[in-house]
């Protein structure tokens, strides 16, 4: 057989459409227990040959975001374990958060009326809705794991999918667990007020209020941060703690509500028309959305885990359909809950509303204890926000996108410690000159530009791959809307808050530089090293034939 041909052949070995077939037959060295002693030299030749290969090649098998290249040595190691069950429970634990704690004051300011803050969370809810089917029909047809990057990598290529990752570990986790921890510092602040100071005009100046906030913010940071370093267990059963509270206290105030406004309620809000003084601007809600779309951040969680569902072509659009709907009716009840017993004058002003709401209902006590169980359920959230965020880091470090240090655990503890320090660190910076308003405009333009591509993906895939099983389809009036959506809220706030839209953009578009140093120099490199490889191989496989007159298929069963 002549060289063309062993270069042919080989091509066939290592070509990334027969990626699984190879995962499943290929073997990581020659079978040469068989040889003779004079093959020795042949022997330590292919060896050195297929170790530099692994080198190259060595993939982490559990990466989610950062992947070189699509193709992958080994199939990956996660059971399909999840049921619809699990990933209801994902979803709605996800989704409810600090959120719905801290974001009706911003909404009602933005909104101007009542009876519109009501119609943006409903929005907000059915906005959610779009783009989780959106993206049920993207993990139904690429059922793997690491949600938008993996469909991000899939339609666009590698550069999108870097900057995803890059935006992720540099803004998304870092912003979102300093605004928890912001709305934790609030709450706790608030406390200490109640119970050391006799009235409110004795409390701390605003100046001086702010600069609390941030230390205490930046303790929980810290707190948070040598907790995961500490111990895995530790943190995960911190979450499930404070996970618990977080639920309990919102069927709570949702039943407090219901009965309050059974009873005729404590204020006038319900009075009159609920829709006077509703704002005319379409920035203002821009910016309203972005309040109540943090509240539903998490809808897109379960995809996450796709490739770890048991059936998530069947699952994956039923979790969708029942988990959003269970939580607008939370959130819905929620916030009826919270105008039944405050005026709306006190909602606007407030980015602590449930204790101003236990408060009102039971006194200096019932506000103390309410606002207890929101900083746990805010340190609980920003416990999962730093756990997840620095496994980002971790990862990124062990495929050489951040220096190798990133990558390492610690010895005695087994925590990435490293990651876990620069977590805490790019959260830090984060807290310092920012506010929740502003944080919050910040993470969201960036978020909202990664929503934008990961649903247009989908027209994308629809005409390019016609062909492409897909179990489940949305009617595509659904990314359409989610589409345009998207768009007005990427847009829109630079009209109102350009300094953060700006950064924002900043921050992603910085992202690019260092996927030409780590990703596109790496992938030439790679290149080469692959053809140095397979010039190798066929050199081997040429001696091999040669001297002991191995067939083709021989040959090819070895390797």
């Amino acid at each position: 057989m002549s060289v063309s041909n062993i270069d042919e052949e080989s091509t066939i070995l290592f070509d990334s459409s027969k990626e699984q077939d190879i995962n499943s037959d290929r073997s990581d060295s020659f079978e040469l227990d068989n040889l003779s002693d004079q093959d020795g030299e042949a022997r330590q030749t292919f060896i050195q040959n297929n170790e530099r290969q692994s080198d190259v090649f060595d993939f982490d098998d559990h990466l989610i975001p950062l992947a070189l290249t699509e193709i992958r040595r080994h199939p990956t190691n996660l059971e399909k374990e999840v049921t619809f069950f699990n990933g209801l429970t994902l979803v709605i634990g996800s989704i409810i958060g600090s959120g719905i704690f801290a974001s009706p004051g911003p909404v009602v300011l933005h909104a101007g009326s009542v009876g519109m803050s009501l119609v943006v969370w409903l929005i907000c809810g059915l906005l959610a809705c779009t783009g989780a089917l959106t993206y049920a029909e993207l993990g139904s047809e690429i059922p793997i794991s690491g949600g938008e990057h993996a469909y991000l990598s899939h339609a666009y290529g590698s550069l999108p999918a870097f900057l995803f990752s890059w935006t992720a570990i540099t803004c998304l986790k870092p912003g979102g667990n300093a605004i928890i921890a912001v709305i934790f510092a609030e709450y706790l602040n608030r406390i200490i007020y109640h119970t050391a100071f006799e009235s409110e005009e004795s409390h701390p100046s605003p100046s001086t209020h702010n600069i609390l906030i941030k230390i205490v913010a930046i303790i929980c940071v810290i707190v948070i941060s040598l907790i995961n370093t500490y111990s895995v267990r530790l943190a995960t059963r911190t979450q499930d703690l404070f996970t618990a509270i977080k639920l309990i206290t919102l069927f709570v105030i949702a039943i407090i509500g219901f009965v309050v406004l059974g009873r005729g309620g404590m204020t006038t809000n319900f009075d009159g028309d609920l829709f006077a003084g509703s704002s005319h601007r379409m920035s203002d809600y821009a910016l309203a959305f972005y309040s109540g779309l943090w509240a539903y951040d998490g809808w897109n969680t379960v995809n996450v885990i796709a490739g770890e569902m048991k059936n998530p072509s069947r699952d994956l659009p039923r979790i969708i359909m029942v988990g959003l709907p269970i939580v607008i009716i939370f959130y819905l009840l929620s916030n009826v809950a919270y105008y039944a017993v405050l005026p709306s004058s006190i909602v606007k002003q407030t980015n602590t509303i449930a204790l101003d709401f236990g408060r009102k209902m039971f006194g200096p006590i019932g506000g103390i204890l309410f606002a207890l169980c929101v900083a746990a359920s805010c340190f609980g959230a920003a416990n999962g926000g730093v756990f997840t965020g620095s496994r980002l880091i971790y990862v990124a470090g062990r495929e050489g996108y951040l220096p190798a240090l990133f990558g390492k655990v610690h010895d005695k503890w087994n925590t990435p410690t490293a990651a876990l320090i620069m977590q805490a660190t790019l959260t830090i910076i984060m807290i310092i000159p920012g506010s929740f308003i502003g944080l919050l405009n910040f993470v969201s333009v960036a978020g909202w530009v990664f929503y934008f591509l990961t649903s247009f993906g989908l027209f994308i895939l629809r005409w390019r791959e016609p062909n492409l099983e897909r179990p489940f389809r949305v009617w595509l009036i659904t990314p359409t809307i989610f589409c345009c959506v998207a768009i007005f809220l990427v847009f829109m706030p630079f009209t109102r808050v350009p300094l953060e839209s700006l950064f924002a953009l900043g921050f992603i578009l910085t992202g690019v530089p260092f996927w030409y140093v780590r990703v596109k120099c790496k992938e030439s490199f790679t290149t080469e090293a692959f053809k140095s490889y397979l010039n190798n191989v066929n050199a081997t496989v040429n001696s091999w034939r040669f001297r002991h007159k191995y067939s083709k298929q021989e040959v090819i069963e070895m390797t």
